[in-house]
Parts: C-alpha cells; structure tokens; sequence
C-alpha cells in the first residue's frame, strides 16, 4: 500500500481552517513539519491520523462523566 500525501488545501479542507492556521500548527508543532517536492508542502496522512488518534484518546480520559452522580441518586 502506497503511502498518501495531502497537500496544504487538502489540509485546511479536513479541519475547516485557513492556510494560515496550518502555518501555524506547523510552527507551534501541533502537526509535523511537511515534505517538501517541488517547493509544495506536503503530509502523510497516516502521520495525521495518528496525531488524531492520540488527541481524541487524550479527549475521553479528561472528559467529565456524561451523568452526574448526583442525577443517579
């Protein structure tokens, strides 16, 4: 299996922002530094799915209960 790149607008498609966000995920590292061919920018999708993978995992074991104790007392 071939491994996929996505390229800036891609990127900005997939989370609904601007590529001026992307630059600055980029520098804040909350994504990886792209591949560069030909002076474009480019990520492994694989490398973002992880990233997704570990914030969402991160998510749920911070996340308040969804019900109260109180409410099933």
């Amino acid at each position: 299996m071939t491994e996929r790149f996505l390229t800036t607008r891609a990127l900005c498609q997939r989370y609904g922002v601007v590529d001026r966000t992307i630059d600055r995920w980029v520098e804040s590292g909350t994504i990886p530094e792209p591949t560069r061919i030909n002076g474009r920018r480019y990520w492994q999708e694989s490398a973002l799915a992880e990233l997704e993978r570990a914030r969402i995992g991160k998510r749920k074991t911070t996340a308040a209960p969804l019900i109260e104790e109180s409410e099933t007392a």
